[in-house]
């Protein structure tokens, strides 16, 4: 989809949302079918907060008309979501490089016309991105 002007939707709801996730109380409950990757006890984690954006990401459904097919939308936001957490258990500094490439796709993606699975990368790394941001906003101010 190629819009007209810079869309705010794409680019706020995901990372504020990611944010709001973060700094919830959902980062203190850990999960007993995860505990293989949880963190020890008494730390925080952003896996459940990511399991709570993989699980709103069908309401995707009620993005814009012209967006194109919604399977792929959401197929990409959780693509997107899982290539920008996943990583940081072996990368330190992926939170970084996933934050700058989502800031560099939101300049320019909205001026070409793109598939919806892309949009929904776009998307995905913008809830990443969120997460991250709100998981040391929360690590360090709450």
């Amino acid at each position: 989809m190629k819009w007209e002007e810079p869309p705010l939707w794409p680019v706020a709801i995901p990372s504020l949302l990611g944010f709001l996730m973060a700094c919830s109380p959902l980062r203190e409950h850990k999960l007993e079918a995860l505990f293989f990757i949880s963190t020890a006890e008494g730390q925080d984690s952003l896996i459940t907060p990511l399991l709570g954006m993989i699980l709103i990401t069908p309401l995707l459904r009620f993005a814009p008309e012209g967006i194109g097919n919604r399977i792929e939308l959401v197929s990409g936001a959780i693509f997107g979501l899982l290539l920008g957490m996943i990583p940081q258990a072996f990368l330190f500094p992926w939170m970084i490089i996933v934050v700058l490439v989502w800031i560099s796709q939101s300049i320019y993606l909205w001026r070409r016309d793109y598939p919806p699975f892309r949009i929904g990368i776009w998307l995905g790394l913008g809830g990443s991105s969120g997460l991250f941001l709100g998981g040391f906003f929360a690590n360090y101010f709450l």
